[in-house]
């Protein structure tokens, strides 16, 4: 047996002030021994710091964007003003109704913009919980319930009323089906159901960005006398239908995207984990060599 950190002597004995022996693999272990993990620790850093600037590639624009888009709708509203209003309006309480709407909407966007950043998550889980909260309760929750009855007011026609009240359904169910998940612990099913919610969250961000395209597309056809023969209160309807179907199927198809990719690491990290175990572990038809050892 060779010398090991455990206090043993060396197995050939030395004269006084000689050096005991060490052979190649104890000089191994004592380079290789307390230094194996700092290796582990750097590329695990490393993973982690790649991760983060891939998150941040897509989440810092994201955020820009959603807030600016968000600052100019309001800018409509605020002050509140019925002269200002980008939708047609019936009457004070259809307004007031609009404002109260529009207003719990931004709380949900902000705070759920917060939400999805993943450093609250992982540094502050106290304030992670009550910014979900604020999100939900002052957010989702009341916007969706003032949104039905501004969704029967909302002149833009049948197909525009339709896809809000389908949007504002799926918003409702989806906050709801998170919210029961988060209280059950079952965070796993949280954050499911909160990633396809916040993407609802964000129809009315998208259907603003593509508005300008069924604009051009409507107005080229707006002088045909089959299409719209010049009819631009029908080709306003069909303006703010098409904008907010396509606003919500590309919502929920990104939703559905980001889901599988995560869905997709989180398998393979398991894999990789799994794979030394299995390495380790003899196949059954690896023939075993005989003890020649007697």
């Amino acid at each position: 047996m060779t010398a090991t950190g455990h206090g043993e002597p060396p197995a050939r004995a030395t004269a006084a002030g000689d050096r005991p022996t060490t052979t190649d693999a104890d000089a191994r272990r004592a380079t290789t021994g307390s230094g194996a993990r700092p290796t582990t620790n750097t590329s695990a850093a490393r993973r982690r710091l790649r991760g983060r600037l891939r998150t941040a590639a897509w989440l810092l624009p994201l955020a820009v964007v959603t807030v600016l888009v968000t600052a100019r709708a309001l800018t409509a509203y605020v002050p509140p003003d019925l002269h200002t209003s980008r939708v047609p309006l019936r009457g004070e309480l259809h307004y007031a109704l609009l404002v109260a709407h529009i207003a719990t909407a931004t709380v949900a966007v902000l705070t759920g913009l917060a939400q999805s950043w993943p450093w609250l998550r992982r540094r502050s889980p106290a304030a992670h919980r009550w910014t979900g909260r604020a999100y939900f309760f002052a957010g989702v929750f009341p916007s969706a319930l003032v949104g039905i009855p501004v969704i029967v007011l909302t002149p833009l026609g049948l197909s525009n009323q339709a896809s809000l009240a389908v949007l504002d359904a799926l918003w409702l169910l989806t906050g709801i089906a998170g919210y029961r998940a988060a209280r059950q612990r079952r965070y796993a099913d949280h954050r499911v159901w909160m990633i396809r919610n916040y993407a609802l969250t964000l129809v009315a961000v998208t259907s603003r960005l593509i508005q300008p395209l069924f604009e051009y597309l409507v107005a080229a056809q707006l002088t045909d006398p089959v299409s719209y023969a010049g009819d631009a209160l029908a080709a306003g309807h069909d303006i703010a239908g098409a904008t907010a179907w396509t606003a919500l199927v590309l919502q929920l198809i990104a939703a559905e995207c980001l889901l599988r990719r995560r869905a997709g690491k989180a398998a393979r990290r398991r894999t990789t984990r799994a794979a030394p175990l299995r390495r380790t572990q003899p196949s059954a038809s690896t023939p075993v060599p005989p003890d020649l050892s007697s």
